[in-house]
């Protein structure tokens, strides 16, 4: 049997956050990083570039976790500037306020560059630009990326803007997972759901639908063997994967279903839901 091949044009479409206080996380991502409110309640806000929908993030206020130790999860989520120039300015932000925010690092990895910053649950998140793709080294189907350093002054100083919030072509960009297994994780990801396994790393695979260098990250830098994902306490509660045509959604739910993978469908009929090996949950919408 053929192996089986995501919809190429799949792509990342929004990330749910389950946070310790709404309250709080809304003056980290809608007043200091300007994504606008489309939709609030006490407990649930969802997030836009703009002021319109579709959201790609939304936080939801979570319970009391009773969990301790690692176990899989979120590493970071990942958002995509359309320019240097956006990545620039926001550079400039980030050493504006470097004395009150948690910073990761910087770093070339030949295909992109990027800024690592935490929220005020800790919670992981990317800041990237993609480098042109003619720019992109593929060989036997793999793309060369690496970890190398980013000189974010040198950076700010080629901003010509103030930062004022993301622009309305900014997106998801991937997702990147603390796994326990990455067999397992190639498996699911690459075998059952099809995509790409287009890279590597010690202790990481990255996977792509069509010719990107990546959608989903796994690493194993936690540990292997890791308890599956936990649903409460801060943290990630589910990503979701967007299909050009409800047709190419549903070939997947059909290769889904083939593997004895669970596959529900969601109340409102967008879409289905299931979860991972690592009872990550992921959305699959058309």
């Amino acid at each position: 049997m053929a192996q089986f091949l995501i919809d190429p044009h799949t792509n990342l479409g929004s990330i749910c956050l389950r946070v310790s206080n709404v309250e709080r996380s809304l003056e980290f991502y809608h007043l200091f990083l300007g994504l606008k409110i489309i939709s609030q309640t006490a407990e649930r806000v969802l997030l836009s570039v703009n002021d319109t929908i579709p959201y790609i993030i939304e936080l939801h206020q979570a319970e009391q976790s009773n969990h301790t130790g690692p176990r899989a999860a979120l590493y970071h989520f990942a958002i995509l500037l359309p320019s240097r120039a956006e990545l620039a300015s926001f550079a400039s932000l980030v050493l504006l306020h470097q004395d009150r925010l948690k910073i990761d690092g910087c770093s070339d990895h030949l295909v992109s560059e990027a800024i690592y910053i935490r929220d005020p649950d800790n919670i992981g998140i990317e800041i990237y630009r993609d480098r042109p793709q003619s720019e992109w080294i593929w060989e036997d189907g793999s793309v060369q990326m690496a970890v190398l350093p980013l000189d974010i002054e040198k950076l700010a100083s080629e901003s010509n803007r103030t930062w004022s919030g993301f622009t309305p072509d900014t997106r998801l960009g991937h997702i990147h997972l603390h796994v326990s297994d990455l067999a397992n994780a190639k498996k699911f990801y690459g075998k059952i759901m099809g995509f790409a396994n287009t890279a590597s790393m010690s202790g990481a695979l990255f996977f792509a639908a069509g010719e990107y260098h990546h959608h989903i990250g796994t690493n194993v830098w936690l540990g292997e063997s890791i308890p599956g994902a936990s649903g409460n306490g801060p943290g990630l509660e589910y990503f979701s994967l967007v299909f050009s045509s409800r047709q190419k959604l549903d070939e997947l739910v059909l290769q889904l279903e083939s593997c004895d993978i669970m596959v529900r469908k969601l109340d409102d009929n967008s879409g289905y839901e299931i979860a991972d090996f690592d009872n990550i949950t992921i959305r699959l919408l058309s």
